[in-house]
């Protein structure tokens, strides 16, 4: 059985505003990042002939997560949470509005759409996407693709309140953790994204973020794998509510989340 038998998946063709569409490693070594993850989850790098330097990774054929290099060497390799939204420049000038500020203004590219790069007033950067052609990924629901994203701050209620205004979203206690200091994103009654409380097991350098977590086949076996690659283990395997999961940093110091869906978390087969 190959892996489109297996998973019987169809192309995703769009996304929801408000919803985090797409997820992109920022790198300041673009060769060896495409090297990791390829060995790591079997990425195939597609190179985007209008913009130099930068990757679309596929699985199976379709768009699963992108690369852009850092604009100079000096830049940490982070991964990107993007949002789909249907207006980049109205969304930018809501939030510089409601706060935020902008890193990258909004830029178009041909053939594909529209983004820009903002932070929310903790600093958490994150992008906006106005589809075009490209919607986002393509593909989900499978290992290898993005199945989770999330915020970690150390004020929960000022982001309820910015991310609120701004796409309608609100929070409620997380239904698959104890912890009072993880809660999630809905967007009416479905569940979006992840929001948590950065407390004292963070150190007061690290920044507020958004974090990407990928799904995999078998998590142990991944954590080894990232550590023959030359990755490292910051944080599990641990068993969470929805399967077992850990917390890894690429070579280039760019840190993400593995999970390892129990069955009953899995995406069903189209």
């Amino acid at each position: 059985m190959n892996d489109a038998e297996r998973y019987g998946r169809v192309r995703i063709r769009g996304y929801a505003p408000g919803t985090p569409c797409w997820s992109e490693l920022v790198s300041n070594d673009p060769a060896s990042s495409i090297e990791f993850y390829h060995e790591l989850f079997a990425w195939k790098p597609v190179d985007r002939p209008a913009s130099p330097g930068h990757v679309d990774f596929h699985l199976r054929n379709m768009a699963v997560a992108g690369l852009a290099p850092t604009v100079t060497d000096q830049q940490p390799s982070a991964w990107l949470t993007y949002l789909a939204t249907d207006d980049v420049p109205a969304a930018v000038d809501a939030i510089t509005g409601a706060g935020g500020q902008v890193a990258q203004p909004p830029t178009g590219y041909p053939g594909r759409g529209a983004g820009a790069l903002v932070a929310d007033p903790q600093g958490a950067v994150f992008g906006l996407w106005q589809r075009g052609p490209f919607p986002g990924a393509q593909v989900s629901g499978e290992p290898g693709a993005t199945c989770w994203n999330e915020l970690a701050v150390r004020d929960t209620a000022s982001a309820a309140h910015f991310y609120g205004g701004l796409f309608g979203w609100t929070t409620r206690a997380s239904i698959y953790s104890d912890s009072d200091s993880y809660r999630e994103w809905l967007d009416g009654s479905r569940e979006i994204a992840g929001l948590i409380e950065m407390g004292e097991l963070y150190p007061p350098q690290v920044p507020a973020h958004w974090r990407t977590t990928f799904e995999v086949d078998d998590c142990p076996v991944t954590v080894g794998r990232c550590r023959e690659l030359g990755g490292q283990v910051s944080y599990g395997p641990v068993e969470v509510g929805p399967g077992s999961y850990a917390q890894l940093t690429d070579p280039q110091g760019a840190a993400f989340g593995i999970i390892a869906l129990l069955p009953e978390f899995r995406a069903p087969m189209a």
